[in-house]
């Protein structure tokens, strides 16, 4: 097993305490919850808004580890596709409200990583995705796969977004990922994946 930085550590142990008391800690408050000096804790993050963007971005990182697991256990395309939206949904709905309500504050000065990375993620899962979906017959073979992968990551990049309205999106996550995946779906599928979509919903 690999060996956790004390970084990737104090990362994780304030994550847990941002779910608990939300973001409003100050980073003397913060440090004597983890039992740290304040010294310890600035060696390891310059400042507030760079620990809250380094716990975003941990949070990110792990929410598309259990994506892309999640991805190889599915029995069928669409229900693999079906699954990423109900495991951000439960992933944000255990974030609770006290930290929800603080993002919506702290979201202008946060530095989180740029969308980039993120978007490589989804591009990938969704080229597979359609590509499983057509081997199994259950997508449409003349899909323009190049165009419907823009279309999915151009709205899943609202997720990540944190500039004008962006955070509505993130906030009802429940309604948004379960609309866009099956928008998603119905726009790729054939006669026999809607047969197949059917017993999801």
């Amino acid at each position: 097993m690999p060996r956790v930085s004390s970084k990737d550590k104090y990362t994780q142990q304030v994550f847990e305490l941002f779910k608990l008391r939300g973001l409003t800690l100050n980073m003397e408050e913060i440090a004597q919850e983890l039992g740290l000096t304040k010294k310890t804790l600035y060696n390891n993050f310059n400042s507030k808004p760079e620990l809250i963007g380094t716990v975003l971005n941990y949070f990110y990182s792990t929410l598309e580890k259990e994506i892309a697991l999640a991805d190889q256990k599915s029995e069928n395309a669409i229900e693999s596709f079906l699954t990423v939206a109900v495991i951000i949904s439960d992933e944000i709905l255990k974030l609770g409200p006290l930290l929800l309500k603080d993002y919506s504050i702290y979201k202008s000065s946060l530095n989180i990583s740029a969308f980039t990375d993120r978007k490589n993620f989804y591009s990938r899962l969704v080229k597979k995705n359609l590509e499983l979906g057509i081997e199994q017959g259950l997508y449409r073979d003349n899909l323009n796969m190049d165009y419907v992968t823009l279309f999915y990551t151009s709205a899943i990049e609202l997720f990540y977004r944190w500039d004008n309205d962006g955070f509505k999106y993130f906030e009802d996550s429940v309604e948004f990922h379960r609309e866009l995946v099956i928008h998603h779906l119905n726009s790729v599928i054939n006669e026999k994946g809607y047969a197949v979509l059917q017993k999801y919903l």
